[in-house]
């Protein structure tokens, strides 16, 4: 009785993160008493179509590089979780499925904008051959009659074409909504030396929650879901399965999402205001035609912020202190005999930033750290992840 999960290299430039903190936070379900094994090909794992109670769960949802697996278990009587599907490809294969409904969440969106009142907001990132990018701009098309083709901003060959076709008409809006953290931020930063005066009277959403979102000197507006919500609800769905395996044809639940208030909406929360949902929804979608291939992390105006968002999504709370002083201007000497670390641990902390940020020496990471991350709210960060224990008044 195990639960197989299927780990194929992410094509997905928002969610290769967030992936990483679900599946841990799947993974812990072992304490539950419901073995989980981490394969890449479901050829490596033959034990799978010898046990009565095995569990497929995809990390990605349906694509062409999985659908062999989804076949071969949907063959063999094995049932299929797929995260985060927008594909709906039921008519072809039977699977299980968790994911945020993009609908409720536009809605929120759109409540939110309006009860502050934002009434013209663009969309700015899109990438057309995301399905994700589709859903989202297709839900808030749906429940915002003000919405758009024209309020579309996509992204084609990278970041500066996109800001490129928008700065023209930046004027018209009065919030901007972000497929994801990281393009909100690269735009967040590109108004901050341009045009800080635009963040006056706008505000400005992205989704996900990322640590990034917390640590940009505009701290980051931003709707996500919970890493443990996504395991709470595979533990539902295999328990249903496992002990109910021939009551049931598919299961789907939706992942709740939640909007987090800071600084680019001047932290203004999300108030009870069901007499401004829309008294009509549209029923057509919006169609866009694929665009060529883009790698979102490759692109110099987002590159810095997945590197930053990496090097902190595995940091211990020393890491995070260590970054903090540096960032605050003290020496290494300062820093050791603060933080009581050693000269020699020291170094090991820093060559591992340099490395993994791509920087030839202190001076050059703490640039970048500078460029995007307050020592404000670092701190508030660090006190978040130790539990307000960190005494900062040595500091």
């Amino acid at each position: 009785m195990s639960l197989y999960i299927l780990m194929e290299e992410s094509s997905s430039y928002f969610f290769e993160t967030r992936r990483k903190q679900e599946i841990a936070s799947i993974k812990s379900l072992n304490q539950k008493r419901i073995p989980t094994i981490v394969f890449e090909n479901i050829e490596d794992i033959p034990e799978i179509f010898t046990d009565s109670k095995a569990v497929l769960l995809v990390a990605h949802g349906l694509n062409e590089n999985n659908e062999h697996c989804v076949k071969i278990c949907n063959e063999n009587g094995i049932p299929v979780i797929l995260l985060h599907d927008k594909s709906k490809k039921h008519y072809k294969y039977i699977y299980n499925s968790i994911a945020d409904n993009d609908d409720i969440t536009a809605s929120t969106i759109y409540r939110y904008f309006k009860a502050n009142g934002k009434e013209k907001i663009a969309f700015f990132g899109f990438y057309a051959n995301s399905e994700h990018d589709v859903s989202k701009t297709d839900a808030f098309y749906k429940v915002n009659l003000n919405f758009s083709h024209q309020d579309v901003f996509h992204i084609k060959s990278g970041f500066n074409e996109c800001m490129n076709d928008f700065w023209e008409h930046r004027y018209e809006y009065d919030g901007v909504y972000f497929p994801n953290d990281f393009i909100a931020i690269a735009f967040l930063n590109y108004f901050r030396n341009k045009e800080p005066s635009y963040f006056e009277d706008r505000f400005f959403l992205g989704v996900s929650d990322t640590i990034m979102a917390r640590l940009f000197h505009i701290s980051l507006s931003s709707v996500t879901y919970s890493s443990e919500a996504v395991r709470a609800a595979v533990m539902q769905i295999y328990r249903c399965l496992t002990n109910n395996r021939n009551d049931f044809n598919c299961i789907s639940i939706d992942l709740k999402n939640v909007l987090i208030p800071r600084d680019s909406t001047q932290k203004r929360a999300l108030a009870n205001a069901d007499f401004i949902l829309p008294r009509r929804k549209r029923s057509a979608s919006m169609n866009f035609d694929e665009v060529p291939q883009y790698d979102h992390k490759s692109d110099p105006a987002l590159q810095e912020i997945f590197v930053l968002e990496n090097l902190l999504l595995n940091a211990k709370t020393m890491d995070m202190l260590i970054i903090y002083m540096f960032l605050k201007g003290y020496s290494n000497s300062t820093t050791t005999n603060k933080l009581y670390l050693t000269p020699q641990s020291l170094n090991t902390h820093k060559n591992n930033f340099f490395k993994k940020a791509g920087c030839k020496d202190k001076s050059d990471f703490v640039k970048l750290l500078s460029k995007y991350i307050s020592p404000k709210h670092l701190e508030e960060y660090i006190r978040y992840i130790s539990n307000d224990v960190t005494d900062f008044s040595n500091y």
